[in-house]
């Protein structure tokens, strides 16, 4: 799969819908975590229990399926999940040459910070020294 790059205004554009993707994989993920938790010894099984132990397995496998095609879906539309339990998201754009990540976290109005791909989340900087590079780049141009 290419990469896609964004710009500012197209990733803004697209939060409402990584939002409800990102919610929709939260929940999810809860969801396989405390069944991944259940545990039911064979031992200690009778009919009653194994049945059970069945439909637990099986609703896990179903509640993974959709986590996967939920993370597939929001993938193919360019966006890198980073951190489903944090709820942290790049969206890859260029600042001249260079690959950055504009980068949005769950309880974020907007997306707030860029950074580059070695330095990761912890050197976040904030999108207006993004907005003053470009600036500058454009005089550059002129």
């Amino acid at each position: 799969m290419t990469r896609r790059y964004f710009t500012l205004a197209e990733a803004q554009r697209a939060l409402p819908k990584v939002k409800l993707h990102l919610e929709k994989l939260m929940a999810l993920q809860d969801e396989v975590i405390a069944l991944s938790g259940v545990k039911v010894h064979a031992e200690q099984m009778d009919l009653t229990a194994h049945v059970l132990a069945i439909n637990i397995n099986k609703r896990f496998h179903e509640l993974s399926f959709k986590y996967y095609a939920e993370l597939e879906a929001v993938t193919k539309l360019g966006v890198h999940i980073k951190d489903v339990s944090q709820g942290i998201v790049d969206f890859y754009s260029k600042l001249g040459e260079k690959d950055i990540m504009l980068c949005w976290q769950f309880d974020e109005p907007a997306i707030l910070h860029y950074h580059t791909e070695e330095d990761g989340f912890e050197g976040r900087k904030p999108i207006q020294e993004l907005n003053q590079k470009l600036a500058e780049e454009i005089r550059s141009l002129l």
